[in-house]
């Protein structure tokens, strides 16, 4: 990311869960200062890297101490977005011969509010787009209405991988790109005004 300009600033960094001891037996080969670690140094070498991540909840013998450190090093890592599920048996698997599981009412509990965090922490990263020039390689034409009649909403994705519109002339856009400025932001997307033509 330092050294190649290419690389488009964001990377999916799966976490699981910001405790020690769930990791351990989890069997990761990682702990939470180390994943800290590359944070920082992913940061250093591209401030404006969007991170992502895959979060577990409700691992056997998640304490409510535990699940709370997995908040706190999200909060810390300020991802961008996050997939996260409640911990599920797989046959076959070390895991799902561990007694100590956690009822499903306690699972979903604590996905619902990880899963709020992950909203604040989503739409603090969409707010702070606002102003930014961008480029949006357009994808196809948008469900949503162009504020002008003479224009139709188009949607493609930015260098973070983030669902852009744009309002832009009639036309079949597909494959194209276009320079853009953000000036909303909604719940999951953002709105962009062209600055040029696409090409």
């Amino acid at each position: 990311f330092a050294n190649i300009p290419q690389l488009c600033p964001r990377l999916h960094l799966p976490l699981q869960a910001g405790s020690d001891a769930v990791l351990k037996r989890m069997g990761r080969k990682y702990d939470s200062a180390r994943y800290l670690e590359l944070v920082a140094s992913l940061r250093d070498a591209r401030p404006d890297i969007a991170l992502s991540t895959d979060l577990i909840v409700g691992f056997p013998g998640e304490t409510e101490e535990d699940f709370a450190a997995t908040l706190e090093l999200m909060r810390a890592s300020d991802f961008m977005s996050s997939f996260s599920f409640c911990y599920s048996d797989r046959p076959g698997t070390r895991a799902s011969r561990f007694l100590d599981k956690i009822a499903p009412d306690v699972q979903q509990d604590r996905l619902l509010r990880l899963q709020a965090l992950q909203e604040e922490l989503s739409q603090r990263w969409l707010d702070a787009r606002v102003g930014q020039e961008c480029e949006v390689l357009l994808e196809n034409a948008s469900r949503r209405e162009a504020t002008d009649d003479s224009l139709q909403s188009w949607q493609g994705r930015d260098i973070y991988g983030a669902l852009v519109h744009v309002p832009l002339p009639a036309g079949d856009h597909t494959g194209r790109l276009v320079n853009a400025r953000i000036v909303e932001a909604k719940k999951h997307s953002l709105v962009a005004e062209a600055t040029g033509q696409p090409w």
